[in-house]
């Protein structure tokens, strides 16, 4: 133990000399969450619908081709209990929830205009926003085409639709990308330092002296993980209070539930910094490997692309990047309050990815050249 602190210290005194570096710590969070927060725009298609019909007319099932129609929308069930209708939705498995009342096509033929309850998942504010429209289009424009084919004078110009939005009511998509962007933050920090540590030991030649010394592999390699580690769980908790303090965010779920999450997950990302740097000899090599890595985690984690309007290949591709797993349980606990249970699957994915990356890095590292 004695030999794994002195080699964090080591690594502590080494960062922090570098002034450059040490101020990017500090401000790197402050600029990239400012930024990154407001530069993003999502397209969305295949909302997962769900209609709760509770006429089960000719009308209401035209209705419900008219949004299957567009590639905006898939109806996911048409359950006729709203218990399990809600169920459902409080699983994530809807984005839309839409119930017809009785009646629906009586009234319509008769010139009146019934109410159509609408329930989006507005964890997403932003995919919520352009669903409200999606939903209010589609209903609007079948209502009113169907009064002019039967010669129906209306009552009123339009139909009424009452909406109801959830978890995010106010559609803040600064609360949206803000939890997606603290993943950002830990992943630039784990990968990118880790990565250029051991090639900077090789390129000024202390890596020799360190392999001569009676340090064991893993003394070693705990030791030079351990203090980025630290400085990962340092952003997100700056990343937090700027979100706290700044954005006035407001953190429905647990804090440690949250800190776990991040650990697990740095514990892999920092393995993958440090295969990188023994396997770069250089650290232009070693920042080109890590750019790469970085962008395909950052890009394909749906962060900036809901992972459900991806093409079907890189949705597959999704289920191998960690980032995406960490992203969304950030979004499920920060806004949503999610609990243990709706993110334990997500962190056993994270925890396989940890014991794998790591026991390649144990297998790979040579500390005797």
């Amino acid at each position: 133990m004695r030999i794994i602190i002195a080699i964090i210290k080591k690594e502590f005194l080494q960062v922090f000399r570098n002034k450059l570096l040490a101020k990017i710590i500090f401000l790197a969070p402050l600029l990239q969450l400012i930024v990154l927060t407001y530069a993003a725009n999502l397209e969305i298609k295949g909302l997962a619908m769900g209609v709760i019909d509770r006429d089960n007319t000719t009308m209401t099932r035209e209705l419900k081709n008219a949004f299957t129609s567009s590639s905006y929308f898939s109806i996911y069930s048409v359950p006729m209990n709203y218990d399990a209708a809600m169920k459902q939705f409080e699983n994530d498995e809807l984005d839309v929830l839409i119930e017809i009342p009785y009646q629906f096509e009586k009234d319509i033929l008769a010139g009146l205009h019934p109410d159509i309850s609408i329930s989006i998942n507005s964890i997403n504010s932003m995919k919520a926003g352009v669903a409200s429209s999606y939903v209010g289009d589609v209903i609007s424009t079948f209502v009113q085409n169907k009064m002019a084919q039967e010669m129906i004078v209306q009552s009123s110009p339009m139909i009424k639709a009452s909406f109801r939005d959830w978890y995010n009511p106010k559609f803040d998509y600064k609360t949206f990308m803000l939890s997606g962007i603290l993943c950002v933050l830990i992943t630039v920090v784990g990968v990118l330092l880790t990565s250029l540590n051991i090639v900077r030991e090789k390129e000024i030649g202390t890596i020799e002296q360190l392999n001569v010394t009676p340090i064991s592999k893993f003394q070693f390699i705990i030791g030079k993980l351990l203090p980025f580690g630290i400085i990962g769980v340092f952003q997100l908790t700056l990343g937090l209070l700027i979100c706290i303090l700044i954005f006035d965010m407001k953190i429905e779920g647990s804090l440690a539930l949250i800190y776990l999450m991040v650990m697990v997950y740095l514990v892999g990302l920092l393995g993958i910094g440090f295969l990188i740097s023994t396997i770069a000899e250089t650290q232009s090599q070693a920042m080109f490997l890590t750019l790469f890595c970085m962008f395909m985690f950052i890009l394909m984690s749906g962060l900036f692309t809901p992972i459900d309007s991806m093409p079907n290949w890189a949705q597959q591709i999704t289920k191998l990047n960690p980032t995406s797993y960490l992203i969304e349980s950030m979004r499920l606990v920060i806004i949503k309050g999610s609990g243990f249970a709706s993110v334990k699957y997500n962190l056993m994915i994270l925890s396989i990815f940890a014991v794998v990356v790591n026991g390649i890095v144990v297998l790979n590292y040579r500390k005797v050249n």
